[in-house]
């Protein structure tokens, strides 16, 4: 009887420390395209994208799912739940968004972000010597931020944490000619590209990112996280 107790409150306990956080899962696609027309024109693009959140159960997660986007919905453009499901022993709500592509015009030393969407890809452009340099950062909007996680804790006793967030895009070429494509602190088609290094990617090619620790411990301390760049000779 004592037994039977002790691992019901057991239980309490574990189920109270899992649902202090939720982790997040951020995967795409990004259009090489896109990157250079936002980046050469100044106008607003907006790319689908997947974002998973983390649930207790996956019955929990059906059972939540309204309620929780209807919370979700206020952050996101084009905001969609799309399913429930269950990876290495976590479950998962997988959502659908739209997200703004967007031109840092600002320049001020800090990278720009989109006011009305949680988070965004903000290019920075610089000319260089041989010709322009395209840096694309994903970033976040901490007030918004703040604002979704105190309406998600206030609903379920729970808050996202974005320090163990898993970042993977697939880059896809999808113009007409090679583009040269440089990363740095990244897993590039399953190998690590620890220092800068740069590659060609020809056309209707893509390249398979995960971001590292690096990008998730940026995207978590400084609501942005460098992704990629983009060259143009």
């Amino acid at each position: 009887m004592i037994l039977k107790k002790f691992n019901k409150y057991l239980f309490i306990i574990l189920a109270i420390f899992f649902l202090n956080s939720c982790k997040v899962n951020l995967d795409g696609d990004v259009y090489i395209g896109d990157i250079i027309d936002v980046a050469e024109t100044g106008e607003k693009l907006f790319n689908p994208m997947d974002i998973s959140f983390e649930m207790s159960s996956v019955d929990s997660c059906e059972e939540d799912k309204d309620k929780l986007s209807l919370i979700l919905n206020k952050y996101f453009s084009n905001f969609i739940a799309k399913e429930c499901y269950s990876e290495d022993f976590n479950a998962f709500l997988k959502t659908g968004f739209d997200i703004p592509v967007i031109l840092d015009t600002v320049r001020n030393g800090e990278i720009d972000y989109s006011s009305e969407d949680l988070v965004s890809l903000t290019i920075v452009s610089a000319e260089i010597e041989s010709g322009f340099r395209h840096d694309v950062y994903l970033t976040l909007n901490r007030m918004m931020f703040n604002a979704l996680n105190n309406e998600i804790y206030d609903e379920f006793y729970q808050k996202i944490e974005l320090d163990d967030a898993k970042i993977e895009l697939s880059i896809n070429n999808d113009g007409r000619e090679t583009e040269s494509i440089s990363f740095a602190s990244a897993f590039v088609n399953g190998d690590p590209a620890v220092f800068y290094s740069t590659y060609d990617i020809e056309r209707r090619q893509k390249l398979d990112y995960i971001g590292s620790d690096v990008t998730r411990a940026s995207f978590d301390k400084f609501g942005h996280a460098y992704i990629m760049s983009v060259n143009k000779f």
